[in-house]
């Protein structure tokens, strides 16, 4: 869906922490709750959230920020390094790193938010400083979004600074807005207000659509920016220019923490502006992708795939089998499990014709892991495994009949004359004469590519006996069920007298 753009986000950085525990009893000091802490998680929170988003998005984020020089501020870098933000122009101020600390009780329950801020206005020096960095920096740049949490940093004479510098070299600027006074953003290319914003930043009331409409045509034209996207939370978003009223439905899903949805929003929509979508196609994937936020917990990032998966037509199937010319779709399907903290098992074999054995293989080796790659042996490789006469079924068959298992998560065909060419000979320079034999008709390429966290073998083999093993964090045998194989199974019907196998 998108491609790689460079996004700059400029706006109040803050670290969110969750504290989660339990309250099972009222303090005998005072009339309170005790609260007893379990588990406590570090997020990136405001427009760090933002830029953590446009990441999730594919997009190469940077961020124009400042933090405090303590450990909530080595707290947000370590979590930028983390996920690839660029925090290069990351500066320090004289105050603590804004952080949000909230108490969640049984079943996620919010009972109490602890906020540690200092909102006032960033110094002229400071803001001289910032915009002599952003100046420096504004070619690397295809677009720049303003995320304003009111926090001290994008002051009147920074925040127009801004504007004003990136409209001379050409770029759009979106701005996520919290400040009621709407000079600040004086010649922006589009405002994303909520409703209440809105109201603030007109001093109208917008109580019904047509209140709505008004309101953002006379922000509209005060602001002389292009436009103006109101968020309505369950009514959708309503955008307006001086020849557009759009109005899109939010999309149904159910709502479990609203915390997040307006930066997931702002930062699907900048991706999409930013890689030249159309704006309304481009309100269409930041509404799919705010549907997905507001059904996860706390601030949490949302995933390209989550919304490929989300915007894919009714009846839609993912892709399980992956030929030889789709490696780059198996190592996608491979990046959206691996950012989600899944685990991946393989396991290999002909699998010519299916016989109880490959089942109980196949779902203990499913047993180890969240999912199972199974890499099937093309019909060139079975011939010069097992002679002329092999396969029996064809590559496609074989595959096709593999992935309909419900223990498998994707079948990937494999040629090791074709993908053991990436092995450099380094790899095999500790393997015995023996084992370099095998490995000449083994998986090595393929399982070099997806680096499993598990390898299953069917048999009593050892780790140094199966060189593609060395690709995976760990190897573990599955013994054979014991009087099925597919050798035995075209013997017997030979010796059956049933010579019209095909």
């Amino acid at each position: 869906m998108f491609k790689s753009k460079k996004i700059l986000v400029v706006g109040d950085a803050m670290l969110d922490i969750y504290y989660s525990g339990e309250v099972n009893r009222i303090s005998p000091e005072a009339p309170v709750p005790v609260f007893k802490k379990l588990n406590e998680q570090w997020l990136l929170g405001g427009a760090s959230n933002v830029a953590a988003n446009l990441v999730a998005a594919n997009q190469s984020t940077s961020i124009l920020t400042m933090i405090g020089d303590d450990a909530d501020g080595l707290k947000i870098k370590a979590l930028f390094n983390k996920i690839g933000v660029d925090f290069s122009l990351v500066n320090i101020w004289n105050r603590s790193t804004i952080t949000k600390t909230r108490f969640l009780a049984e079943n996620n329950q919010q009972v109490l938010r602890l906020d540690i801020e200092d909102s006032q206005p960033i110094s002229q020096k400071e803001t001289a400083l910032l915009l002599d960095l952003f100046m420096n920096a504004m070619d690397r740049f295809d677009l720049i979004l303003l995320s304003d949490y009111l926090k001290g940093l994008l002051t009147y004479e920074f925040t127009q600074g801004i504007i004003n510098i990136a409209k001379v070299h050409g770029k759009k600027v979106l701005v996520d807005v919290k400040d009621p006074d709407f000079k600040k953003y004086k010649g922006a290319w589009l405002l994303k207000p909520n409703i209440k914003e809105l109201s603030a930043l007109t001093k109208m009331q917008v109580s019904t659509d047509e209140d709505l409409v008004t309101a953002a045509r006379y922000l509209l034209k005060e602001v002389a920016c292009e436009y103006i996207l109101t968020t309505c939370g369950a009514k959708g978003m309503v955008l307006v220019s001086e020849d557009i009223v759009y109005h899109l439905d939010t999309i149904s899903k159910s709502v479990y923490d609203v915390t997040g949805a307006g930066d997931t929003t702002i930062a699907y929509l900048a991706a999409a502006l930013a890689n030249g979508i159309d704006i309304k196609d481009a309100m269409k994937i930041a509404n799919y992708a705010a549907g997905i936020q507001v059904g996860k917990v706390g601030t949490s990032t949302v995933y390209l795939h989550e919304v490929e998966e989300a915007m894919a037509p009714r009846g839609y199937k993912k892709q399980k089998v992956f030929y030889l010319n789709e490696r780059e779709q198996l190592s996608k399907l491979i990046d959206q499990w691996r950012s989600k903290g899944e685990t991946i098992v393989t396991t290999n074999g002909c699998f010519d014709i299916i016989h109880r054995g490959h089942l109980s293989l196949l779902e203990k080796a499913k047993s180890y892991g969240d999912h199972l790659i199974v890499m099937i042996n093309t019909d060139k490789s079975v011939k010069r495994l097992k002679g002329a006469a092999r396969p029996i079924n064809s590559e496609e068959d074989r595959a096709m009949v593999i992935a309909a298992f419900k223990c498998v998560d994707a079948v990937a065909l494999f040629d090791p004359l074709i993908d053991n060419k990436i092995i450099p000979e380094s790899d095999l320079i500790d393997m015995n004469e023996e084992a370099r034999n095998v490995a000449k008709e083994a998986p090595m390429g393929i399982i070099k590519l997806i680096a499993p966290d598990i390898h299953a073998k069917g048999g009593d083999y050892t780790a140094d006996q199966v060189p593609e093993a060395i690709y995976a964090k760990e190897f573990r045998a599955v013994p054979f069920a014991q009087g099925y194989s597919t050798t035995k199974i075209i013997n017997k019907r030979i010796g059956d007298g049933n010579n019209c196998i095909r």
